[in-house]
């Protein structure tokens, strides 16, 4: 029994150019990744703040009765803006003994009694913020202020305004690069996000104890950044 080889392939040949031939007409659509960036600028508006009056002695009431009468100090020289203190907390009082090495060779080893108490709030007028420094000075109470006690009241809208401006920055560079191709930019396949915060060097220097009052606070930046991959039609 024979077989024409050559017959048989221009059989398969002709079957399959047939079945091309009523396939329907398909596009395959491409994808395109791109990453957008949205920035805002703000100023703080509020702080958070928390003093610390701290007496020790070497019997424990004279140390928390020196306690009590900083903080009586602190509520009479701070009246005038009490009602701007927000979240406002004076933690109880806090009492322990500290072990101090002997002053000189051969004696006992001396104990202190240590009192300490805190008061924190948020201030969201910065306008009060140098008078209420002044009454914590004033009262003797300890302090520390660097750029990390600042913040803006309305972080989360700064944040969302950001991440619209990094949407619409990731669709922008899709339909350019889509409108190069003579194609149209489609559906988000993938998308993901990233916050990020850029505070500008601050126009004040960190502020402990008594030092002087706080002139200005720097501007920040929050940044968002959006990785998206787009269908290209």
């Amino acid at each position: 029994m024979s077989f024409d080889l050559r017959h048989g392939q221009q059989r398969f040949t002709g079957a399959l150019l047939l079945a091309l031939s009523l396939m329907p007409a398909t596009t395959l659509a491409g994808e395109v990744s791109v990453t957008g960036e949205g920035k805002v600028e703000y100023t703080p508006d509020s702080v958070r703040l928390q003093f610390t009056a701290r007496e020790q002695d070497k019997t424990p009431q004279v140390a928390t009765e020196a306690v009590k009468g900083k903080m009586a100090q602190w509520e009479e020289a701070v009246s005038a803006y009490r009602n701007q203190l927000e979240d406002y907390d004076s933690a109880t009082l806090n009492l322990y003994t500290q072990q101090l090495p002997p002053a000189k060779e051969g004696e006992q080893p001396r104990s202190r009694a240590v009192a300490s108490q805190s008061v924190s709030f948020t201030l969201p007028a910065l306008d009060s913020l140098n008078p209420v420094l002044q009454a914590a000075q004033s009262s003797g109470l300890e302090y520390h202020i660097s750029e990390g006690n600042f913040f803006h009241a309305n972080e989360e809208a700064l944040e969302r305004e950001a991440l619209g401006k990094a949407i619409d920055d990731a669709r922008e560079q899709c339909e350019f690069i889509a409108k190069r191709l003579n194609q149209a930019c489609g559906e988000v396949k993938m998308l993901s996000t990233s916050f990020g915060g850029h505070p500008a060097p601050m126009m004040m220097a960190e502020a402990r104890g008594k030092s002087g009052p706080v002139t200005a606070i720097g501007d920040r930046e929050v940044t968002v950044t959006v990785s998206a991959t787009f269908e290209i039609e």
